[in-house]
């Protein structure tokens, strides 16, 4: 939509620059880390943009603070970085921005569960604009894989490994898992693990386990915001609760869920996520390539329609860029909603 990315220092204008083809990277001046989010507010005025599409989920309170109290405040999109099907309460704050974008049916479900759906302003369900951007700028990504030593191998059985971050559900696989699948790989497999990066506030931890990783045919991906490019080169997927599962749902290759909360009250094994591959309990993490073989050939017969479902209700298939752009064309050229000026009413109760 000809905007450019903000960003608020020099390794992240760089990192931006480098990852995302045919994007215009700015760096915002004149934002302290101290005061981050008020200076990011004062940045955003004196630019005084038709919209800002961020990330974030800020209350309507912050938001009209740092960028409302007038009629002609800019419109502000929440724009996903993923799905996620972890049931974590911030998540409804979704429902509460000016406009926010769903990837299809399943977030919009996801809200009604959890009672804040009616209180959405306007939404735009997008499909997954993620995946058609890679596919326009593919080739730019297979060089960006190139220069990190990542290529398509026939000649090897690549697995990639994405563990979600430590967050405070018990999601994560990471940590009791990565060192059992670095010890046990087989000859003539490769072994990729796509780290989020949450998990590099364990940076010294990380470090050690890179160093266990040297003479063996893993990389360990950090400090990068690419993500589709490395479902790419997988010939099957490993996860846990991550959302670049369901990025790959529509890959049709084989999928296997490390539960690391298996047996409590997190456990996620009743998921429709987990209905889509091969579930690896904790106890069995040294076992995984064995269970990745031993699955292989039944894989597409067991598990290819519930991921094909999956895929369809997660990321709407009938909308194409150009649907989306029209369709937030004509939301834009609207006007805020009240609560960005008018004088604010209490905020609804949350739903018990």
């Amino acid at each position: 939509m000809g905007m450019p990315l903000v960003v608020a220092n020099h390794p992240q204008l760089d990192t931006a620059a480098l990852a995302y083809p045919g994007v215009r990277v700015e760096r915002a001046s004149g934002v302290g880390i101290a005061d981050v989010i008020a200076s990011l507010g004062r940045m955003v005025r004196e630019r005084a943009p038709q919209a800002v599409f961020y990330s974030e989920l800020a209350s309507r309170k912050l938001l009209r603070a740092l960028l409302g109290g007038t009629r002609d405040a800019p419109r502000v999109v929440y724009i996903p970085h993923g799905f996620s099907e972890k049931r974590q309460d911030w998540a409804r704050g979704t429902a509460f921005q000016d406009i926010a974008v769903l990837y299809g049916q399943h977030a919009f479900d996801q809200l009604a569960a959890f009672g804040v759906a009616g209180y959405l302003h306007h939404f735009i369900v997008s499909g997954n604009v993620r995946r058609r951007y890679h596919a326009m700028h593919e080739a730019t990504f297979r060089v960006r894989l190139a220069a990190l030593g990542l290529e398509p191998r026939p000649d090897l059985r690549t697995v990639l490994y994405a563990p979600t971050w430590d967050d405070a559900l018990g999601s994560s696989s990471f940590f009791p898992a990565f060192a059992a699948m670095v010890r046990e790989l087989p000859t003539g497999w490769r072994l990729i693990a796509k780290l989020h990066p949450h998990l590099d506030r364990h940076a010294a931890t990380l470090d050690d386990l890179a160093r266990q990783c040297r003479g063996r045919d893993v990389h360990l991906v950090r400090g990068t915001p690419l993500s589709l490019p490395f479902l790419d080169l997988a010939d099957a997927y490993v996860g846990d609760m991550s959302s670049l599962a369901y990025d790959f749902l529509g890959s049709g290759r084989p999928m296997f869920f490390t539960n690391a909360a298996a047996g409590t009250a997190a456990d996620a094994a009743g998921s429709r996520l987990f209905a889509c591959g091969s579930v690896v309990a904790p106890d069995r993490y040294g076992e995984i390539y064995r269970i990745i073989d031993d699955a292989w050939a039944s894989d597409a017969d067991r598990f290819g329609e519930a991921r094909a479902a999956l895929e369809r209700y997660t990321h709407a298939p009938e909308r194409t860029l150009e649907d989306v752009a029209e369709e937030m064309d004509d939301v834009l050229a609207g006007p805020p909603p009240t609560w960005m000026y008018a004088k604010l009413d209490p905020p609804p109760a949350a739903p018990r």
